[in-house]
C-alpha cells in the first residue's frame, strides 16, 4: 500500500525523480486503502503511471501470497528492462515473479531496506531467510543497500553477490527541513522530547513511555507522531502511568519539519530500522538524537555525532538516565551538515547514477 511508512514515502520521491531524469516509470502497488495514498499520489505526480492490483488488503504475507498470479501477469504484460523491488517485503516475489514470468531479459535491483544480516529472527527462521536471500540476490543485477555498514555486512555474508552489492543515498531530507529558520514560539518552556513513528511493537514506542515516567525533568512533555495498531495500548499505558498530562498522541503528520525545530530531543527506541529517515530529519533540525543500536549505521552515524548518543541497553531507568543528560546539553550545532548527505536531491541523483549503472552494464538503451 501506499502506507506512511519511510519506504513508501521514498518510493514516491524515486519515482518522479526518475520520471524527471527521462525515464518511463511505473509503480505497480497491490492494494488501496494506505493511509499516506493520497498524499504520496501528489507527491508522485502525473508524469508516473500508478497501478493497482487489488482493493482493500488483509494481512500483508496472505496479500502477496494471494496475489503472486496477478503480479506474475502484470510483469509478463509490462515487460520492464528493470524491475525495482523495494523494499525487504518485496525481494523474493519480485525475484520468483520475475522467474515463473520467464522475465530473462529484465535486470532486476533489490533494495534493502531493512537488517537481513543480524536481524530479530532466529533457528530455522534465520536459516530460511539466508537461503531465500540468497536466492533472490543470486537472480539481481544489483543489490541496493541504505549504509556502507550494512554493505560490508551482506558483502561478507553473500559473498557471491558482493560484486553487485552497493550503497545508494536514500532521499529523506527535503528543502523544508533543511530551510535554517528560527523555531516558532513554543506556547511554553517545557523541553519538548520527540518520538516519530508508526503505532506498533517493532518501534517500541512502551519503552519510551515507561522512561519518560521516569526522568528527572518532570516539567518535560514527551510528543509523539504517528498511527498504528498500538495506539489504543499505548494510551492506556499513558494513563496507568499518569501521564495524560505530559504525553501527546499527534498521529499521522503530514509536515514535521517544525515539530523538530520545537523538539529538545529525539529519541528512537526501535527495535531494528534499515537507515531510519527520522534520526536524519532530527539532524537536519539540529535536534540532538538519541537512539537504541537498531541498524547497522547507528554507531559510525551518531556516537560521534555533537549531542546524540546510542541507548545500549532497552531498559527504562537507564534510558531515562539519558534523557535526562542530554535535556541538560546545549542544542547542537553541527548535525545539519550530516543531514544534508541525505537531501532529496542527493538521494535521487545517486539512484539515478545507480540505475544508469544498470543500463549501461546490460548494454540497454537509453
Amino acid at each position: 500500500m501506499l502506507s506512511q511508512g519511510g519506504t513508501d514515502r521514498v518510493t514516491a520521491i524515486l519515482a518522479r525523480g526518475y520520471a524527471e531524469a527521462g525515464f518511463d516509470v511505473e509503480i505497480l502497488v497491490l492494494c488501496r486503502g494506505g493511509k499516506a495514498e493520497p498524499l504520496l499520489s501528489n507527491m508522485i505526480g502525473p508524469t508516473v503511471s500508478v497501478r493497482y492490483i487489488s482493493g482493500l488488503p488483509t494481512w500483508r504475507t496472505f496479500d502477496l501470497l494471494r496475489l503472486f498470479p496477478a503480479i506474475v501477469r502484470y510483469f509478463q504484460l509490462a515487460n520492464p528492462d528493470v524491475l525495482v523491488s523495494t523494499a525487504n517485503n518485496t525481494a523474493w516475489i519480485c525475484a520468483a515473479a520475475r522467474m515463473l514470468g520467464r522475465l530473462g531479459k529484465t535486470r532486476l535491483v533489490i533494495k534493502t531496506t531493512n537488517p537481513i544480516v543480524g536481524s530479530r529472527h532466529r533457528g530455522p527462521i534465520q536459516k530460511f531467510r539466508h537461503w531465500g536471500y540468497a536466492r533472490a540476490f543470486s537472480s539481481a543485477t544489483a543489490v541496493w543497500t541504505l549504509s556502507d555498514a550494512e554493505t560490508n555486512m551482506l558483502r561478507t555474508a553473500y559473498p557471491s553477490a558482493a560484486q553487485r552489492i552497493r550503497t545508494v543515498v536514500n532521499p529523506y531530507v527535503n528543502a523544508t527541513m533543511l530551510a535554517t529558520r528560527t523555531p516558532a514560539a513554543k506556547t511554553n518552556s517545557n523541553p519538548i522530547i520527540l518520538g516519530v513513528g508508526r503505532l506498533t511493537a517493532q518501534k517500541r514506542f512502551d519503552l519510551l513511555i515507561n522512561a519518560f515516567a521516569l526522568i528527572d525533568h518532570t516539567d518535560a512533555q514527551l510528543v509523539i507522531l504517528g498511527d498504528g495498531a498500538e495506539r489504543s495500548r499505548l494510551i492506556k499505558l499513558i494513563s496507568f502511568l499518569g501521564l495524560s498530562d505530559r504525553v501527546t498522541l499527534l498521529g499521522f503528520v503530514t509536515d514535521v519539519a517544525e515539530q523538530y525545530r520545537q523538539a529538545d530531543l529525539f529519541v528512537l527506541t526501535s527495535r531494528y530500522e534499515g537507515l531510519p529517515a527520522v534520526v536524519l530529519e532530527a539532524m537536519a533540525a539540529n535536534c540532538p538524537v538519541l537512539s537504541t543500536d537498531c541498524f547497522a549505521a547507528a554507531r559510525s552515524l551518531l556516537e560521534n555525532a555533537e549531542g546524540c548518543g546510542i541507548v545500549e541497553l532497552a531498559d527504562p531507568a537507564k534510558l531515562a538516565k539519558m534523557i535526562d543528560y542530554h535535556l541538560d546539553g546545549k542544542r547542537p550545532t553541527s548535525l545539519r551538515t550530516i543531514a544534508i548527505g541525505n537531501s532529496v536531491e542527493s538521494g535521487i541523483a545517486d539512484h539515478v547514477s545507480a540505475l544508469h549503472e544498470i543500463f549501461e552494464s546490460g548494454g540497454l538503451s537509453l
